[in-house]
């Protein structure tokens, strides 16, 4: 095969290294050597079973239609495994030399994100609203390279200097050799080449899983036909820490078809400004009442000689950055209580920031475990910088209600089961009329709200038994709403029974 000239290059400075390494050790430049010399015929194997560098690097525009299956690992209604399975579908086209690129995917919160040329749209189409986004092309030629198995095979060639062998594998019987390659991104791949047929059977890549700590995250190809004259697979799954949670089944695919009608915004949908960028600075909804300003919005309450705190969103960074500021705000007053809303890993990420700062957690029986688990795994988390050391949570468990007062403050909290999460608690202040909750009654920060779906509708029938008077709505994303904005959105569903 034809090597591209970085090859050379690539060999002259391993031979450099090699000469230079001598006098500190000549076996270390060996082992580099040895390693990079094994990868360079399974590199050929894998280029030639895709049909060769020019069929590959020939690959100009790309479309692709799946369905899909998502196990919602740590997103799931109850805390699992199980994991709550949802039904999809993803549709991506790409056109590489004009810089266009499309991935809509289908589901309970369908959403598309189309870019054209420089201009890049994020389009929510349960609202129909389109928003300017940043998505820069290389982000998204790295995302089509992950799930085209000839485009990894070309990346490999293209940076072949960049690819060592790492041993060998079995996947159902069949070795492999693994190939480690340093990605454009910085991110470490390691490739699976099927030792016979030099067809890629998975790819590695490091991950950081909310609960077990750094593990891999594993992705598969198979059930293999031609398409277009490309060994294509029809079925992708992936795994994390050794469960399965995706699977993706191939409805139509084409390589270098006539795409150019992929890339405009369907009819119907609206455009609204960008929300406001993210900030860190809480804001204060209320004397001693205070909230978050990002894509995370966690709640602190001052209550008299101590904090109580809402939610752990962002992970360990965000809830750092917000007890800092309250180190002023709220004059250095210890944070004694942590109400956790439920249990989704998005919203349980800084619990070790909150347990090191010697909180107690507000939950169910069943999230302890949970719990521990997180802030346990974060002694394992190498590559997070903003890591805490581990400590024993404190715990104290609720069923259905709680209180918290004291001299200046009451605060309620109250259990509300429904479809996005079977433990999830509400928070209420009855003087302030202030509610606080996450996910199932967001107001978007741009734009209309969403039609209401049957995680708002199962919240709202059993928050209504409640009677809480309500005025102000603060969540752990969005902006700020209204009980009679709740009251619309549930009187419009009702309407349509």
């Amino acid at each position: 095969m034809k090597r591209h000239p970085v090859y050379v290059i690539a060999g002259y400075v391993a031979a450099t290294v090699s000469l230079s390494l001598a006098a500190i050790g000549v076996s270390q430049a060996e082992v580099f050597l040895d390693a990079y010399t094994k990868a360079q015929p399974v590199i050929d194997k894998a280029v030639n079973a895709y049909g060769g560098p020019e069929k590959i690097g020939s690959i100009e525009t790309f479309h692709i239609h799946e369905t899909t299956k998502i196990r919602q690992r740590y997103q799931s209604r109850k805390l699992g495994p199980p994991f709550d399975i949802v039904e999809g579908s993803t549709d991506i086209a790409f056109d590489r030399a004009n810089g266009h690129f499309r991935a809509s995917f289908g589901g309970p919160f369908p959403t598309m994100q189309i870019r054209h040329g420089d201009e890049s749209q994020q389009i929510d189409l349960t609202r129909m609203v389109s928003t300017p986004a940043a998505a820069p092309i290389d982000q998204n030629t790295h995302f089509i390279n992950r799930i085209v198995p000839a485009l990894l095979a070309n990346k490999l060639y293209q940076r072949a200097q960049n690819v060592t062998w790492a041993g060998q594998s079995r996947i159902n019987d069949r070795l492999n050799d693994v190939l480690s390659i340093a990605w454009d991104t910085g991110q470490m791949y390691m490739v699976h080449v099927d030792s016979e047929t030099g067809l890629i059977r998975r790819y590695d890549i490091l991950a950081n899983d909310f609960v077990v700590g750094d593990t891999i995250a594993e992705s598969y190809f198979d059930e293999y036909e031609t398409i277009d004259g490309i060994p294509t697979p029809m079925h992708r799954w992936q795994r994390m820490a050794g469960q399965q949670t995706y699977d993706a089944y191939v409805q139509e695919i084409s390589y270098n078809g006539d795409v150019s009608s992929q890339f405009e915004i369907p009819e119907g949908v609206i455009a609204v400004d960008a929300a406001p960028p993210p900030a860190s600075e809480l804001r204060e909804l209320t004397a001693g009442v205070w909230i978050g300003n990002g894509a995370y919005q966690n709640l602190y309450v001052d209550m008299g000689d101590y904090l109580l705190s809402v939610d752990a969103g962002g992970g360990t960074a965000v809830i750092k950055g917000d007890l800092a500021q309250l180190e002023s705000l709220a004059d250095g007053k210890p944070l004694r209580y942590s109400v956790i809303t439920h249990h989704h890993s998005d919203h349980t990420a800084g619990v070790d920031a909150l347990a090191a700062a010697g909180t107690t957690f507000i939950t169910t029986a069943d999230s302890r475990e949970y719990l521990t688990g997180i802030i346990a795994s974060r002694s394992t988390a190498g590559a997070n910088a903003t890591t805490v050391e581990p400590v024993t949570p404190k715990f104290e468990t609720v069923k259905d209600r709680d209180v918290v007062e004291s001299a200046t403050r009451r605060v309620e909290i109250y259990r509300v089961p429904n479809a996005h999460a079977e433990d999830y608690f509400i928070v209420y202040l009855p003087a302030e009329k202030i509610l606080f909750g996450a996910d199932v009654f967001n107001f978007p920060p741009n734009g209309p709200a969403a039609p209401a779906n049957e995680n708002f509708q199962t919240f709202w029938d059993n928050f209504s038994k409640l009677g809480l008077d309500v005025e102000t709505v603060a969540n752990a994303h969005g902006r700020l709403g209204t009980a009679d904005e709740l009251r619309t959105r549930a009187g419009k569903r009702l309407a349509s029974r």
